[in-house]
């Protein structure tokens, strides 16, 4: 009986531990739907409205990001696709934009609340991408590019998550 117990037990651990392996976004489950954003062009003190929506795809294999400027004159749109590559033990990202680009990135999760996107060494300027998380639900993600060897923000948003029927 407590062999057969035992045995039952060693079975669900190891389906969860599976389940974990094979449920790489589990970690951002609490970003999928529709936000709203409010930021600043620190260099310029030009403010900027976003909505973002976040939407987990492939069976939550990936996670889809769509992101549009509504502040005129509005602009700048883009599709991200992020993944999780199990080989290396990282995240990768895809940034298509309305300007035409297509930057790479990558990852290592979420550590201390944070989520940090480094670009690939072909995007020139060098450019990362910080999500952290706020008290109330709230996200702010922060944009820097590297300038004279070290990064500046570019600019930020503090994001909230919208409510039903808005």
């Amino acid at each position: 009986m407590r062999l057969t117990l035992l045995l039952c037990i060693a079975c669900l651990v190891s389906g969860r531990a599976m389940a974990s392996a094979d449920e790489p976004f589990r970690d951002f489950s609490d970003l999928t739907g529709p936000w709203t954003c409010h930021g600043v062009f620190p260099a310029t003190g030009k403010t900027i409205d976003s909505s973002i929506r976040f939407e987990l795809d492939l069976h939550g294999k990936a996670l889809v990001k769509h992101h549009d400027d509504t502040s005129p004159p509005a602009t700048y749109h883009a599709l991200e696709a992020w993944g999780y590559d199990a080989k290396t033990s990282r995240y990768n990202a895809t940034i298509l934009d309305s300007f035409g680009g297509a930057r790479l990135f990558s990852s290592e999760g979420w550590k201390d609340g944070r989520l940090v996107w480094q670009s690939a060494p072909e995007v020139k300027p060098a450019q990362r991408f910080t999500y952290k998380r706020e008290p109330g639900n709230g996200l702010r993600i922060d944009w820097e590019v590297q300038r004279e060897g070290a990064f500046v923000l570019g600019d930020t948003m503090q994001c909230s998550r919208e409510r039903a029927g808005h």
